[in-house]
């Protein structure tokens, strides 16, 4: 039998520890993983030099942007970097503008996608208006659903428990995940207006307002809503140890919940924050040096189910503005979240094992993609494949991504994704892209 590709010199995690092995693509799927010579013969023969083989990884916190917001990033812009950051998958957030909040918009973003992607690409929906439109918005491709309870896009009152209620029992009944940016709005608004009546422009007067309690009240909030009604709820970049723990309790008392933490929460703090100013001002914003080292302590014990990015590229002038409440918030993370982890990893803070399970594994069981995040024959041959070993600086003029600056410019990191790919297609090698816009499919279209 020849098949199309075969992956030679390779190796990959399993529980023996890292193993030497070939892989053989056959029409988009993974054909066999065994040793080299137990292998069929390809038409394609690729020498990796000993590098490690991950499954392919998969980001689902990212702003692609494009339509009315093209110049900050763009469909292909955005999936050059997620090839170049070693994602395979990534799922793209509804705050557009316009937001993906009905058919309309979200046939509108599939379509446009669809001949710029490099990558897997899935859509999430904003919450529409009538309740029979979620079944149709999943039946035509959004992957799931996402609420922002601080700048809310959706048309819904997001500040009525009973308006809320009915739409996570609407989302429920389509067996779709609920994504939610868990801030209070009422607590933030109303220190947002009196710090902008005084004049106070400072950063402090930022983080006072976005203050842990805001994030614990509406995990609270949410908690409570979603009790005796069957729907998936996943938080979104939860930024501090009180809410994770609530998190955790209900998990452990039977909510379907999962949860997600960024790399800036886990490794920047509020005095990274200060130093930096608007390059590194995000919502919900950093936090302090040792609620960050609790989080990257749950991460390691298997309390967080996942890693994203929170990729959100802004222009670098709408970082830079002095006055703090007009600071876009955001930034660019598709580039650097690989790099980052893998140095956890070689300083002994974190296991191989665990970087596969948050950025591959667990996200695929989340989102319901039966085929992706193992190395598995039969599965999608979507391939991260890595040098651990390889030492760079992280430089924002490098990305592929419109934005070029990020919090973590200047950093040393060791370790770096040096191919990637796609449904047996390189879309990335040594940093360059090598596939042509529309190699990536969306995903959760029939």
């Amino acid at each position: 039998m020849l098949v199309d590709t075969k992956i030679v010199n390779a190796k990959i995690l399993t529980v023996h520890g890292i193993t030497s092995c070939g892989i053989t693509i056959e029409d988009g799927k993974i054909h066999s993983i065994g040793l080299e010579a137990s292998l069929p013969n390809a038409s394609r023969s690729v020498d990796i030099n000993g590098k490690v083989v991950l499954p392919g990884l998969i980001d689902v916190h990212v702003h692609l942007r494009d339509l009315d917001l093209s110049f900050k990033e763009d469909f292909h812009s955005g999936t050059c970097a997620a090839a170049a950051g070693g994602f395979t998958t990534v799922l793209d957030m509804p705050n557009t503008k316009p937001p993906t909040n009905s058919l309309l918009r979200l046939k509108e973003k599939i379509a446009r996608a669809a001949g710029k992607i490099l990558v897997n690409v899935g859509f999430y929906s904003d919450f529409p208006k009538a309740p029979e439109d979620f079944n149709y918005l999943k039946a035509e491709g959004a992957v799931a659903f996402k609420i922002h309870l601080l700048r809310p896009t959706t048309e819904l009152n997001v500040d009525d428990d009973s308006v809320l209620r009915s739409a996570f029992k609407a989302v429920g009944k389509t067996k779709a995940l609920v994504s939610v940016h868990a801030e209070d709005r009422s607590i933030i608004t109303e220190l947002e207006s009196k710090f902008q009546a005084s004049g106070d422009t400072s950063l402090a007067a930022f983080l006072e307002a976005h203050s842990p309690e805001a994030e614990v009240r509406a995990i609270e909030r949410i908690l409570r809503l979603i009790k005796g009604i069957n729907v998936r709820v996943h938080f979104a970049h939860v930024s501090t140890l009180s809410g994770l723990k609530l998190i955790i309790q209900a998990k452990q008392a039977g909510l379907p919940i999962t949860c997600e933490v960024t790399p800036h929460h886990l490794f920047l703090t509020e005095e990274d924050f200060l130093r930096l100013k608007g390059i590194a001002l995000i919502t919900p914003p950093l936090r302090t040096r040792q609620n960050a080292l609790r989080l990257m302590a749950a991460l390691k014990r298997g309390q967080v189910d996942l890693v994203v990015s929170d990729h959100a590229p802004h222009l670098l002038e709408e970082k830079m503005r002095e006055n703090v409440w007009e600071i876009s918030p955001g930034i660019p993370g598709l580039e650097t979240t690989l790099p980052l982890l893998l140095t956890q990893f070689n300083c002994g803070h974190i296991s191989l094992r665990r970087i596969i399970e948050v950025l591959s594994e667990k996200p695929a069981k989340v989102f319901g993609f039966k085929t992706k995040g193992r190395l598995k024959i039969g599965y999608d041959a979507d391939l991260t494949i890595v040098d651990l070993t390889k030492k760079f600086t992280i430089d924002p003029s490098n990305f592929h991504s419109k934005a070029k600056y990020s919090p973590f410019n200047g950093w040393k990191v060791v370790g770096k994704p040096v191919q990637t790919w796609v449904g047996g297609n390189l879309v990335m090698d040594d940093g360059m892209i090598t596939a042509n816009p529309g190699a990536g499919r969306v995903i959760g279209v029939a």
